[in-house]
């Protein structure tokens, strides 16, 4: 039994095992009579877990192993069982309850991972961000986002050569950096950067090698297509040559996205997207996902101080209360119609307001028990300094609300969802307005202005690539604003008129203004990966 323990474990997972680990394994399998064919299922997914669990670590010591062992299912029958320590079998639901099935991250809890070029790898730079960290961290927070994009459009099938001959070389973009163009006038050249305005009225583009202003005349001039909407802090991919020490821009792109699959193939040991892997097999949160066939409900800009909505809250309860209760309520900000003025009345009524809803929701006891709630917050919303990401809405006003649900969570904005298999990031921030009035080239006309929005966020890898004068972001905790990995789900929860749009595997949606619109809001439905708009019947 050994040898198929050091088959499955170093040859296969490349772990090594401490000899009191390896003899536990033995004991745990023998204990349990488990067949060639189960041990060898068990092992692997055991395995897999800890590569995941451990993100990556080499040697597998007995103690982590024991925890591991006595949580992780077999895989074995019908029904999934758990393997205890002293061998005895039990139902895999008493050792993982449902809160591993459903669970929310914070944006200052999402891993701190750096991307470094020499290496190859991401490295953890610090453990713990600071909100007033040092000003090294603001320029590091540019080179990591150019860094990540970089890696990312080299290991595009465009831009990796097979051969180094001179033919092969033609089928395949070649970048250059900004100090290569010196002596080179007349040559064309395809560059990769940040577009800034170093002077007044003047758009450069910025690499780690150096800067150079670009002309957009000549791309003007011959109506190049522009997908995506571009600002300054944008990266972009250029195409041109240089005449006058100027870069003649004929061309103009967004960093070409990377499936998900395609990344996580490149980085299996990180966990971009934080929490604690779920010691359930992909194949089991599967068939749960299939079992439940039920859907999230998300609404934006609900505001608890009209009674309108409060009544429109009631129905859409009543509505669900009459069959199965989805899998959860993502309630996103603003919650209140005026913003929140401290040390005014508004405490005291914005804390009732709340304990309305927690009051409402226990009038519906099944959907209150067996529901998750998720409370995002907006610009409207206590506490907060103006920056991104935006701490959770306080204790002291959520208090009431939260002692009447079982299962509920009071997130930062941004913030992300794990669900079964599925990764989903919820934003909250009136982009698309942010974005149009800050933009450096009108984008090509014919094509829905929210297409190049959530292409622009996902090519861009990041929820808010506008300066920091215009959107500040801390600078520590710049990377809880990725979009990298792609997820499965992302809302970007805006004013502007409510859509779903679909765009390389990742399905966008903006469940409108609930209160300052028709009372309108979307349900996704995980096991489809579709979502429905739905609006509240008015009375």
């Amino acid at each position: 039994m050994q040898s198929l323990i050091y088959k499955v474990f170093t040859r296969k997972f490349s772990l090594s095992l401490q000899a009191d680990a390896l003899q536990f394994l033995s004991e745990v399998i023998q204990q349990n009579e488990l067949s060639t064919a189960d041990a060898t299922k068990w092992l692997e997914l055991l395995a897999d877990t800890w590569t995941k669990r451990e993100e990556g670590k080499p040697l597998v010591e007995v103690e982590p192993l024991k925890e591991l062992v006595a949580a992780v299912a077999t895989g074995t029958g019908n029904g999934a069982t758990s393997l205890t320590s002293t061998g005895a079998p039990q139902p895999a639901s008493a050792v993982v309850g449902a809160s591993d099935l459903f669970t929310v991250i914070n944006a200052f809890d999402v891993p701190t991972l750096w991307y470094d070029p020499g290496k190859k790898l991401f490295t953890h730079p610090f453990e713990n961000a600071a909100i007033l960290s040092s000003a090294e961290a603001k320029a590091a927070l540019f080179r990591q986002r150019y860094d990540l994009l970089k890696q990312r459009v080299m290991r595009n099938e465009n831009f990796m050569a097979v051969s180094f001959s001179d033919q092969e070389k033609d089928r395949f973009y070649q970048l250059s950096t900004v100090d290569s163009l010196q002596g080179r006038e007349g040559e064309h050249f395809l560059l990769f950067g940040m577009l800034s305005q170093l002077e007044e009225g003047k758009l450069f583009l910025e690499d780690r090698a150096g800067s150079i202003e670009l002309d957009f005349t000549e791309m003007n001039s011959k109506h190049s297509t522009v997908n995506g909407l571009f600002t300054e802090s944008c990266f972009v991919l250029v195409d041109g040559y240089v005449e006058d020490g100027i870069f003649k821009v004929e061309e103009i792109g967004l960093p070409p996205p990377e499936p998900r699959e395609k990344t996580k193939a490149a980085f299996p040991n990180n966990n971009f997207f934080g929490g604690t892997p779920s010691l359930r097999t992909e194949t089991q949160l599967r068939a749960i996902e299939v079992a439940s066939d039920n859907g999230i409900i998300f609404l934006s800009d609900v505001w608890l101080d009209k009674q309108e909505t409060m009544d429109a809250l009631h129905t859409l309860l009543e509505g669900f209360s009459h069959s199965t209760p989805p899998i959860a309520f993502v309630f996103i900000g603003d919650f209140s119609s005026k913003p929140f003025v401290s040390g005014s009345g508004d405490t005291a009524q914005y804390r009732d307001n709340m304990a309305l809803l927690g009051q409402l929701i226990a009038g519906f006891p099944e959907i209150a028990r067996k529901s998750h709630f998720v409370f995002v917050p907006g610009s409207n919303d206590p506490w907060g300094q103006g920056a991104l990401p935006k701490p959770h809405i306080a204790e002291f006003f959520t208090k009431r609300l939260g002692s009447r649900l079982t299962n509920v969570t009071f997130a930062s904005n941004p913030c992300r969802i794990k669900y079964c298999t599925h990764e989903i990031v919820v934003f909250r921030e009136d982009l698309l307005k942010r974005i149009r009035r800050n933009c450096v080239l009108p984008p090509t006309e014919g094509t829905e202005i929210v297409k190049h929005l959530v292409r622009t966020v996902i090519d861009q890898g990041h929820l808010c690539p506008l300066p920091q004068r215009v959107r500040p972001i801390y600078w520590a905790y710049d990377h809880a604003m990725r979009v990298y990995p792609i997820p499965d789900l992302l809302i970007l929860a805006d004013r502007f008129d409510p859509y779903s749009v679909n765009y390389e595997g990742c399905h966008c949606i903006n469940p409108g203004s609930f209160s300052g619109g028709d009372q309108s809001f979307f349900m996704y439905y995980p096991v489809s990966r579709t979502s429905q708009y739905s609006k509240v019947p008015p009375k």
